[in-house]
């Protein structure tokens, strides 16, 4: 049996047992003690869900979530706990790794710890701080296990307009990484992966513990997503300081280390121009993100099924079938018995950094169908804008798994996202 199963088993039996659905609709919320979750598993084992497609079904189908508050209870409702990564295509900012390392001649980045160290050691922290020439470098402070002291906060919820308050009594507090400089403290949230989105938590437990040392300097939340070697900060703000529901997005800033990315327009439109226009032979991806479809290159090294992908990146395995599909759709991947393993080129692709001589190829890949291609032709001529109407008219005409206007809305996004990875590698001239 494997774990998901067995936490959706052990969860049916509590919600069944203490008619949790019923409690939530009377109180809003419900409350469970350590003690009655441990009778079916280890509450730490039962409480934890970084990303919401990691929580017990019931969860997923009913739009709870679980907390921890101060009277060693855990606390059941339709929190606005999760926040969505809105993982931008935007051209990485270049820097290079020191002339003297050569730890990484030979090894891959492969830990969120190493991310980080190459974020302080190419100027990418001092970058996202606001380190100005003349200053201090930020320096490496607080990281590990903590606790959080008494900390007080509210939370939205789904269907209420009060928010629900909480009250947390040395709650454990896990920092990833955090800076200083002279004028600001920076927490960082690190993966190596893009999750679709993740528990607002990881920021905001070490916001407020930064935040309670009333010290002059501004406090920057920022998750870091490394893939496709492509260091991302998204960074974040809490409007209402005591809100937990109030992060809000500022800005993306993306980064690549030692790799200068000088593909031009003009290179583009001759690939455009020499495309052979190729009609869809399977149907359309629906797979927002390019950058994790090029990063799960490096894990289909061994064939998986969508399940395992799912699993690799946080999230169900109809999203896994979406993006392995999406690889097939470039040619990079094919599928056999279930699993989808790597084609030729694209073992030749994962093999290659991220450089422009790889960028050519995946460009190429993707304007060589008709659909793609008469889009960003068509977006060129509105002068990078696109044509929501135009788009969704090629795709009814070209795609073949697009019959209705309701999938070509949803195809959309993924046409634009797409488009703009391609629009992102390209310098003007």
């Amino acid at each position: 049996m494997d774990k998901s199963n067995k936490l959706d088993i052990a969860w049916n039996h509590l919600f069944a047992k203490y008619d949790i659905l019923n409690e939530i609709d009377q109180n809003g919320v419900c409350k469970l003690k350590a003690e009655q979750i441990k009778e079916f598993r280890e509450p730490r084992l039962m409480t934890k869900f970084d990303w919401s497609d990691a929580r017990p079904k019931v969860f997923r189908e009913n739009g709870l979530s679980v907390l921890p508050d101060s009277r060693g209870t855990y606390v059941i409702g339709k929190f606005k706990a999760y926040k969505k990564l809105e993982y931008e295509e935007v051209k990485p900012i270049s820097v290079k790794m020191p002339e003297w390392i050569h730890s990484f001649d030979h090894f891959p980045v492969t830990s969120e710890a190493v991310a980080l160290n190459i974020a302080q050691m190419t100027g990418m922290i001092d970058m996202i701080m606001g380190t100005n020439d003349g200053e201090p470098s930020a320096i490496s402070t607080i990281t590990g296990r903590l606790k959080s002291g008494e900390l007080k906060y509210r939370i939205d919820l789904k269907d209420s307009k009060s928010p629900y308050s909480f009250s947390v009594h040395n709650s454990q507090v896990e920092i990833d990484a955090g800076f200083e400089n002279l004028n600001n403290l920076l927490v960082i949230e690190a993966k190596n992966r893009i999750p679709q989105d993740f528990m607002i938590r990881q920021l905001y437990y070490p916001f407020r513990g930064y935040t309670n040392l009333n010290i002059d300097k501004k406090v920057l939340p920022v998750y870091l997503t490394h893939a496709d070697n492509v260091y991302a900060f998204h960074v974040f703000e809490f409007t209402d300081p005591n809100n937990y529901s109030s992060i809000r997005r500022v800005k993306q800033v993306n980064f690549i280390v030692d790799q200068s990315l000088a593909i031009t327009l003009e290179n583009v439109k001759q690939i455009s121009k020499d495309s052979p226009n190729l009609k869809d032979t399977i149907t359309f991806p629906q797979a927002d993100s390019l950058t994790r479809i090029l990063d799960m290159l490096q894990h289909l090294r061994t064939p998986k099924d969508k399940f395992e992908l799912g699993s690799d990146y946080q999230f169900n395995e109809r999203q896994g079938d979406y993006y392995g599909n999406a690889l097939r759709y470039l040619g990079f991947a094919s599928k056999v018995e279930r699993k989808f393993e790597l084609t030729k080129l694209g073992k030749y692709v994962a093999d290659l950094p991220n450089s422009d001589n790889r960028n050519k190829i995946i460009i190429k890949q993707i304007l060589s169908t008709k659909c793609f291609n008469l889009i960003f032709v068509n977006t060129l001529h509105n002068g990078g804008e696109f044509d929501n109407d135009y788009i969704d008219h090629v795709l009814l005409d070209n795609a073949m798994s697009v019959r209705s206007s309701t999938t070509a809305k949803r195809r959309r996004s993924t046409v634009k996202n797409w488009l703009n990875w391609v629009l992102s590698t390209a310098t003007a001239e």
